[in-house]
């Protein structure tokens, strides 16, 4: 029996993860509407089969409604929201700015907000459902990782939370806890440690010199876009899909999840003393 095909809308589609996703489903045979706020990036996804564009700022409720309205007159309507668009930052906490801490928290978190919020009457009406993609850096939080951690343990109660609602209104949501991709994201990541952090200032220049090569390691095992998009194309069509699935966790941090605090901080400060 052939798979019944699903309107899917993936934000932060013109690149990485979300790039993998949309250039998957699509080929699969599901309809994406693709969008971003890259209006360069996101044109050369125009005239794809299967996929449509659209231009989707997830900090500015006014370009979600926009969406939303066009939307609403697609008799199909709206089967899947994939919540992907994200940002990292990271640094000290104690020597970063606010705004940039607001930033990164108005994209992985409000804006996951918005756009669920907003897209949800679409998906009531087709009984659809919402996956949203975290990290394992929602479970296990590291030093100068705290925004982003910060931001992925939000997202991770916001799942739990919209899951436990919307289980009554016959919505299922589900959350993705991804390891490393290599993604341009993962090279900003690499690129925060060696170049943003000024190494003659910090307070803290011998762990930002002991993290660096173990983020060097992430680009040796880190899992494909490709990986993440064909593990969402399986649970969009799964009938009874699992509230969570990790997709290429590091076993190390896997295991971290069930040691006591005390002895993570303990083996912390003697990896990176």
């Amino acid at each position: 029996m052939a798979k019944k095909v699903k309107t899917v809308l993936v934000t932060g589609a013109a690149s990485g993860i979300g790039l993998a996703i949309t250039e998957y489903l699509a080929q699969k045979g599901d309809k994406v509407i693709a969008t971003d706020s890259n209006k360069e990036a996101l044109a050369d996804l125009n005239g794809r089969q299967n996929i449509t564009t659209f231009y989707l700022d997830v900090t500015d409720s006014k370009s979600i409604s926009d969406v939303k309205d066009i939307i609403g007159e697609i008799p199909q309507g709206l089967d899947v929201l994939v919540n992907n668009a994200g940002i990292f930052v990271g640094g000290p906490f104690v020597e970063m700015s606010e705004k940039d801490v607001e930033e990164i928290i108005d994209v992985n978190v409000l804006g996951v907000f918005r756009v669920s919020k907003i897209l949800f009457p679409l998906l009531l009406e087709n009984k659809g459902r919402i996956i949203n993609v975290g990290s394992e850096a929602g479970r296990i939080s590291f030093p100068l990782n705290g925004p982003y951690s910060m931001s992925k343990y939000a997202l991770e109660a916001f799942s739990d939370s919209l899951r436990r609602e919307l289980m009554f209104l016959g919505i299922k949501v589900i959350h993705l806890q991804v390891g490393a991709v290599n993604t341009a994201m993962l090279e900003r990541t690499y690129r925060c440690y060696t170049e943003d952090i000024d190494i003659e200032k910090t307070l803290l220049p011998n762990l930002v010199e002991k993290v660096i090569p173990t983020c060097e390691k992430e680009f040796d095992r880190c899992a494909e876009p490709k990986d993440i998009a064909k593990a969402i194309y399986r649970i969009l069509h799964r009938k009874r899909p699992k509230a969570r699935y990790k997709i290429r966790n590091n076993t190390g941090r896997r295991l971290m999840e069930f040691l006591p605090s005390s002895l993570i901080d303990f083996a912390l400060l003697k990896m990176f003393k």
